[in-house]
């Protein structure tokens, strides 16, 4: 049986992440101590104690990563191929041995660092719009220096807009004349995956062009085109193109399908892509590893 690795992003996050696995397992807290050392910043802190930095995207995206790195030390388990939601692209790279742990928490940093720079921009969760109105709608509002555009395709039902604040803002009125059951705005520093991160890829590219990536031991299933890349040179490119380009998540998924994956174990905190893997295809057994009691669950069945 084929199993895929999912790897969440942004807003799977809480106080107290992989807190108990530091705790519980020598494996875990070797690999969190080492992440700890190369972030220069309290990362061990912002994770396990109420601190409001949590949310903060440079801080986020660093303990997601240190929170999947640490369920996969401590249980051991290995994929037949990664998926990356955002984010979660990272520790896949790590998983698939297209990165080390070091340079891996490097680019993690790097990048929390540079999204959390950008202005002037917003996104919004659309449930129950067909996708091709969604980009209809985009395309009506969007001019050649104000766009709002398609972020995340997560679920058949359920897409993340991101673009322009005022342009998202009009996006949310005009979604809900059009049908869309809800439309909520997220609670996020800019606009991720959307025009408004070009000055951040531009310098993200000049961060990992002398960072070696090495071909994966696994396929990694890419944001960017939505299917399995054995490349170096692909998977880098795309993973800096990722900033300004959709997460197409379900085209993500039914890839993975369609190169046999007949389990997905989403390593990370809560259920986010769990949830979604099973509105895009039930015929996948999944579940998510979070905490070390369901850690020693998975293992024991």
């Amino acid at each position: 049986m084929k199993r895929l690795i999912l790897f969440p992003g942004q807003g799977a996050q809480y106080s107290g992440m992989a807190k108990d696995i530091y705790e519980s397992s020598s494996e875990g807290r070797t690999v969190l101590d080492e992440i700890f050392m190369n972030v220069d910043f309290d990362l061990k802190s912002i994770m396990f104690e109420e601190d409001s930095r949590l949310n903060q995207t440079e801080y986020t995206q660093p303990a997601l990563f240190a929170h999947s790195m640490a369920v996969l030390a401590a249980t051991g388990i290995k994929g037949d191929m990664v998926l990356g939601h955002s984010l979660g692209e990272l520790p896949a790279l790590v998983h698939a041995g297209v990165l080390n742990i070091q340079d891996g928490i490097r680019i993690v940093a790097k990048r929390g660092a540079l999204m959390s720079e950008s202005e002037g921009g917003g996104m919004a969760a659309v449930i129950g719009m067909e996708l091709a109105d969604l980009k209809e709608l985009c395309d009506e509002l969007s001019t050649e220096d104000r766009r709002v555009q398609p972020a995340n395709l997560n679920a058949p039902d359920q897409t993340v807009v991101s673009g322009d604040a005022s342009l998202v803002e009009e996006f949310a009125v005009k979604a809900k004349e059009r049908g869309a059951r809800r439309v909520m705005p997220l609670n996020v520093s800019g606009a991720f995956h959307s025009h408004l991160m070009e000055d951040a890829k531009r310098e993200f590219s000049r961060f990992v062009s002398d960072i070696e990536f090495s071909a994966p031991v696994i396929p990694v299933i890419q944001n960017v085109s939505a299917k399995p890349e054995t490349e170096p040179d692909v998977i880098k490119a795309q993973l800096i193109e990722q900033m300004t380009s959709p997460v197409r998540f379900t085209e993500c998924v039914q890839a993975a399908v369609s190169e046999g994956a007949e389990e997905a174990v989403e390593v990370g905190p809560k259920k986010v892509l769990s949830g979604l893997m099973r509105k895009i295809d039930r015929s996948v057994n999944t579940v998510n590893i979070d905490t070390m009691e369901q850690a020693k669950e998975f293992l024991n069945e």
